[in-house]
């Protein structure tokens, strides 16, 4: 028996700690591909357009280890064409970011010159479903709810807009279900319109503090160990993961949690190991051939 989903690690809760370490760490409980960061302060940061491609592949083999992503959150439009072509000579076919402008703006202007750039480069966009809060550095304390943009790219009706507005096969969603759980909108449904239309390119697999107030909290999702999946956790993993497997998804399914600064590597290997049991616990599998 194995897995029928791909399953994948964020290097993110090691943002204060080596893209070495991290991807060690992260080997060591057993992951074979990982998504690098290339984002804005605080959070991570390992890789950028001035490091030497080769030099971070070999040091992914050493690990056996191979890159499934870039995410590159808080950046300026000029800074992601940098990291477009960047992902393209790591051998990267997907990266991320969320909506950076209000709506109008994002669709009209934002967008369209790193989509027509990642065609050229052979990559794909995933934008993140992400609450309209703009980023800020300390986001992590719920900062920013009044400053909330009067459209993004939050609601299913919302990503149903986006993927309609630009129909191209190079931007896509990255699914984050706690930011659908905020909004109350359905994440297995968000999956299987996405997957029907060819458009879901990552899936995080990230949970919530229950004790979220919407509203108030912002991106604010809990202390790191309550955004981390988790038996009696807010989020049955068991459903959505279900609903992957169903759909035929095929690309990451990558284990997230932010809120875990000036946590010591040891203290953030073992509750990345803690989840990771829960979810392969979860993740549904099929006969060996």
């Amino acid at each position: 028996m194995s897995p029928s989903l791909r399953y994948t690690a964020e290097v993110l809760p090691y943002h204060d700690h080596p893209l070495d370490v991290a991807v060690r760490e992260l080997a060591g409980l057993g992951f074979t591909e990982v998504n690098l960061w290339s984002s804005a302060h605080p959070l991570a940061d390992h890789v950028g357009p001035g490091d030497d491609p080769g030099a971070i592949r070999r040091m992914l083999d050493r690990h056996g280890v191979r890159p499934c992503g870039l995410t590159m959150y808080g950046r300026t439009r000029d800074e992601m064409l940098e990291r477009i072509e960047f992902a393209a000579a790591l051998g990267i076919d997907t990266v991320v970011f969320d909506c950076e402008a209000d709506y109008p703006d994002f669709v009209a202007t934002f967008l369209p010159p790193l989509v027509e750039a990642a065609a050229r480069h052979g990559v794909r966009i995933a934008v993140e479903n992400h609450l309209t809060v703009p980023f800020s550095a300390d986001f992590e304390s719920g900062a920013g709810e009044q400053q909330r943009w009067s459209e993004g790219v939050d609601t299913l009706a919302q990503i149903r807009r986006l993927v309609t507005d630009i129909d191209d096969p190079h931007l896509g969603i990255c699914l984050a279900p706690p930011h659908l759980w905020v909004v109350g909108d359905s994440i297995s449904e968000a999956i299987t319109f996405l997957a029907e239309r060819k458009r879901l390119f990552y899936y995080y697999v990230w949970d919530i503090d229950r004790a979220y107030r919407r509203g108030v909290d912002g991106l604010n999702f809990g202390p790191g160990e309550r955004q981390l999946p988790r038996p009696g956790g807010t989020i049955d993993h068991a459903v959505p993961l279900g609903t992957l497997a169903r759909v035929g998804y095929r690309g990451p399914v990558s284990l997230k949690c932010h809120g875990t600064a000036g946590w010591p590597r040891q203290r953030i290997t073992e509750a990345l190991s803690a989840a990771d049991t829960y979810v392969r616990s979860c993740l549904p599998v099929v006969e060996a051939s």
